[in-house]
């Protein structure tokens, strides 16, 4: 595997001392920014140019020309690229990897939407064209409750050790290891596709109870081998909205929620509920058919009470109900309750219309921005998957002796079902529920009533890119694969490449097929391509996590028996820069977020879609080499240096991280759970967390 220095590094000596250039031969040529831009590339030194570093993006040369070989000149002392991305080179034959690493950088994804920040954006980021931002930005490493986001800094994650915590009310089974099952708290598995990674969180420092203790949570450590296994323990009050949600007793509590959803809604506010259904949800997730909507006089009451609930925070884009509504708007608690209560009754006896209800209510994010879904949802979504097979949605009704509509009704569902299990599945990090060997309908064709033609290419898009996941969920993250896989690098990127490489021909098929750019004319109409791109990066980023899984073991110094030491240790390192280029992807993306983008309805796995990003920067700083030597006999950096220089830089790129999510989380509540996640972290102190600065 060839490592190409920047075609401008070999000049870079010379041109020192010459300021910027006035002339770009084909030999100096720009990087690839400022080419697609057709400005000039001005490096003083060494890469980024200004231009890059202006706009928060990676100099880089990818597309390279050809030209006739000659060698290359060495920088002189000072002057090279970070040593840490030079992956280091076999000295006489190509990488003996079954196939090569270039699929990681084919074709590195790059937004739709215009990476250019304005001058206030890169204010408030950071990023700016001298070093005096850079220093700046270096300088926010600072931790503690002063520099955090006031917002975020909720009672849930905060306050390590202070009052009692999960462990102060522990009980040990008097053999020296604590149970798992305590009747005051609730232990989740923390899984691998998750928010919370298990192989970041074996680094923090656990106590001698194999805890890592929060205000209201604690994750607890039960085995340390090369598939980590933690446990997430939270006090009984973090799931008390999920306990309220379905409680069906008949006691005080329940006697006054009403039992129909038409006592709290009229008649007339539960049509337009209906009609922003179809505008903001239905478009994305086609749950119910534009010929044959809902009514409120007809429609059973579960059905109602579950619109009514998802479409609250879009009540303010009707004209009439953004002044009906203004000041006592039904309570999404109550109709949700309601809904539970009317499902329960029918679930003797499923219907078509209960599987509806259940897709909504596993679609309708948690109240509580600052958490993700409790296990009640993993519940639901059992029920839900249990409904559909009792049903009959597992199988392909396109030649059954049933109305065309019907069919039609049941193909969507089944489909719907589908998705909903493998997305919920990736976020909670849970094995999912159905096998692709049980269940026949597993894309979306067109619908014949479908008038919306950006709408069914969204949702056809979206079918594509969940079998994807499903792909990735089955081959990198199975039990059995993860067994087989997690010390196997080889096997990993050979299972990796064609996934990579799909993930690829998604992307180019749907950016050239989905209008994301701005409209003046649909200016108020949102617009749910932003939420696709970040699902399409989430993927990408579970397959890097899977990538880098057999180099992350706590012996990762030590190169597998039988293979290559340079081989290996240059795999690693393009591996890991590849990831680092993700995340860049993905943060210029956020950058460029507009207003119709946040008023679009986002489905609750989004919450895990942003928070891998900080969790994926967490873990290349954490598995990154910190040396602490220096070498200052030769001009090439030491390994310790070029260490340094890796943990450097990620160390930087998860500021920058930071402070675009905290830009944004104010006005999309899905970030802010991102957000409070890395959060805690330095509100605590990156050196009590994960015992060094």
């Amino acid at each position: 595997m060839d490592n190409h220095r920047s075609p401008r590094i070999e000049h870079s000596a010379s041109d020192s001392h010459a300021g910027p250039r006035k002339y770009m031969s084909k030999g100096r040529r720009a990087c690839d920014f400022c080419r697609s831009r057709k400005s000039a590339c001005q490096i003083e030194v060494a890469p980024p140019c200004r231009m890059c570093r202006a706009h928060g993006q990676r100099c880089e040369f990818t597309d390279r020309v050809v030209r006739k070989k000659r060698r290359i000149a060495q920088p002189e002392g000072g002057e090279h690229v970070a040593a840490w991305q030079q992956a280091p080179r076999p000295s006489d034959t190509d990488l003996l990897w079954p196939q090569s690493l270039d699929f990681l950088s084919m074709s590195l994804p790059e937004s739709g939407f215009p990476h250019v920040l304005s001058a206030e954006d890169r204010s408030m980021l950071g990023v700016g064209s001298n070093q005096e931002s850079n220093d700046q930005l270096h300088g926010a490493f600072v931790s503690g409750p002063e520099n955090a986001d006031q917002f975020t800094l909720d009672d849930l994650m905060l306050g390590i050790y202070g009052g009692k915590t999960p462990s102060d009310i522990y009980q040990g089974t008097g053999d020296g290891h604590n149970s798992l099952d305590h009747a005051t708290l609730t232990s989740q598995l923390c899984g691998l596709t998750g928010d919370m990674d298990p192989y970041v969180l074996r680094h923090y420092q656990f106590n001698d109870k194999s805890e890592f203790a929060f205000s209201k949570l604690a994750i607890r450590r039960v085995e340390e081998g090369r598939v980590p296994v933690q446990f997430m323990l939270s006090k009984p009050e973090l799931s008390a909205d999920s306990r309220s949600q379905t409680d069906l007793r008949n006691g005080s509590h329940a006697s006054e929620t009403p039992s129909r959803s038409d006592e709290i809604v009229p008649q007339e506010v539960g049509e337009r509920l209906i009609e922003l259904f179809f505008r903001f949800i239905n478009p994305q997730f086609p749950v119910l058919s534009e010929t044959n909507k809902p009514s409120p006089q007809t429609s059973p009451t579960h059905l109602l009470a579950a619109i009514y609930s998802i479409t609250q925070p879009f009540t303010l884009f009707d004209d009439y109900l953004s002044i009906e509504l203004a000041y006592s708007p039904p309570s999404p608690q109550t109709l949700t309750n309601i809904a539970w209560r009317s499902l329960n009754d029918e679930i003797s006896e499923p219907t078509i219309r209960s599987v509806q209800t259940s897709l909504i209510l596993l679609l309708q994010p948690c109240k509580n921005p600052l958490l993700l879904e409790s296990p009640l949802k993993w519940s639901l979504l059992g029920l839900t998957v249990s409904m559909a097979q009792t049903l009959g949605l597992y199988l392909d009704p396109t030649a059954w002796n049933l109305p065309a509509e019907e069919i039609e009704t049941r193909k969507r569902l089944s489909w719907l079902v589908w998705s909903v299990d493998k997305w919920l599945a990736f976020s909670l990090g849970r094995p999912n529920h159905i096998s692709r060997n049980d269940w026949l309908i597993t894309d979306l064709n067109p619908s014949n009533d479908a008038t919306d033609h950006s709408n069914e290419s969204y949702a056809t898009h979206f079918a594509k890119l969940t079998n994807i996941l499903d792909t990735v969920l089955t081959e990198l993250y199975s039990v059995r694969s993860v067994s087989i896989l997690a010390t196997d690098s080889q096997r990993t990127i050979s299972t990796a490449r064609p996934i990579m490489q799909t993930l690829d021909e998604w992307h180019k098929s749907c950016s050239s097929q989905i209008d994301i750019a701005h409209n003046q004319n649909d200016a108020d109409l949102s617009n749910g391509s932003a939420s696709l791109h970040i699902a399409f990066h989430a993927v990408r980023i579970l397959v890097f996590r899977a990538l880098l899984r057999p180099f992350n073991q706590l012996n990762s110094r030590l190169t597998p028996d039988g293979e290559n030491s340079e081989e290996w240790l240059a795999a690693r390192t393009q591996i890991r820069r590849s990831a680092l280029a993700e995340v860049t992807s993905i943060l210029n993306l956020i950058s460029s977020f507009r207003q119709e983008h946040y008023q679009a309805f986002w489905a609750p796995w989004s919450k895990t879609c942003f928070a891998l990003v900080t969790n994926l920067l967490l873990l290349l700083s954490v598995t990154s080499d910190r040396g602490t030597g220096s070498s200052e006999m030769s001009q090439q950096p030491s390994p310790e240096e070029t260490a340094v220089n890796e943990y450097m830089e990620c160390r930087q790129v998860l500021d920058r991280a930071r402070a675009i999510f905290r830009l944004h989380a104010k006005t999309l509540d899905m970030i802010r759970f991102a957000l409070l996640r890395i959060d805690a972290v330095f509100w605590i102190g990156w050196e009590r967390v994960l015992g060094y600065k």
